[in-house]
């Protein structure tokens, strides 16, 4: 992940969020451009190293993602609270590196952050704590913008990257020439594809292999053979 890391590694100013927000699927694009290779046709234990390997990456690019975002909420905050030095002054820098480093808690509440961002700056001696959390929350909303814009498109590789690999799973979990044994291995990687096309974020859960644990041994139902005919019985002879 050297490119797609060093695009995020660079975000220090509000300078490089702004060219990160100019182009976020760069970052995506660095990702598939990095991925370990996966072969069609192997084994089924190189096949599911391949792909373990594939999710390590795609799901460290993801926390990488988070990690830079509590850097560009820190950075935000700072230049707007900057704006009004008693606001500055409200809000210690211990206290600001809780509500960055958590802000993904507030994604889906951000009045709860204004809130507590609003009992900090009073605690503080703010003369407007009101105005610092309409501040933090505005930081918090851009932040968590650049975030799904950068996770979009990774969550999208993802899917595509899983939809890619059903096919020669499917296949082998019902070719009957391999044993129940390894075509219940097939069988339970082709679920575990599947619900990682439905839900991306699946792969940020815990590595595949504990993923595949998960699974209940079974087998996909074979496809029902033709019925063979006298006329085809005539000729095979």
């Amino acid at each position: 992940m050297g490119n797609a890391r060093t695009l995020l590694d660079q975000v220090h100013s509000l300078a490089r969020i702004a060219d990160l927000e100019g182009d976020p699927g760069a970052y995506a694009q660095a990702i598939s451009d990095e991925l370990p290779t996966v072969s069609a046709g192997q084994p089924y234990a190189a096949q599911q190293a391949d792909l373990e390997a594939r999710d390590h990456a795609l799901a460290t690019a993801l926390a990488h993602v988070d990690a830079t975002i509590g850097r560009v909420m820190r950075i935000r905050l700072d230049h707007a609270l900057a704006s009004d030095p008693n606001a500055d002054a409200a809000i210690a820098p211990t206290t600001r590196n809780v509500f960055t480093s958590t802000l993904g808690k507030y994604a889906h509440d951000l009045p709860l952050l204004a809130q507590r961002v609003r009992d900090a700056a009073a605690r503080g001696g703010s003369r407007d704590p009101d105005a610092v959390g309409a501040l933090a929350v505005e930081a918090a909303r851009a932040s968590l913008a650049l975030r799904d814009a950068l996770r979009g498109p990774v969550l999208e590789l993802v899917r595509d990257l899983a939809k890619g690999a059903l096919p020669d799973v499917q296949r082998a979990a019902i070719d009957r020439k391999r044993d129940d044994a390894e075509r219940t291995k097939w069988s339970g990687l082709r679920r575990e594809l599947e619900m990682v096309v439905a839900r991306p974020e699946q792969i940020t859960t815990a590595p595949l292999t504990k993923r595949l644990a998960a699974h209940p041994a079974e087998l996909d139902d074979l496809p029902a053979e033709p019925d063979v005919s006298f006329a085809d019985l005539i000729e095979m002879d």
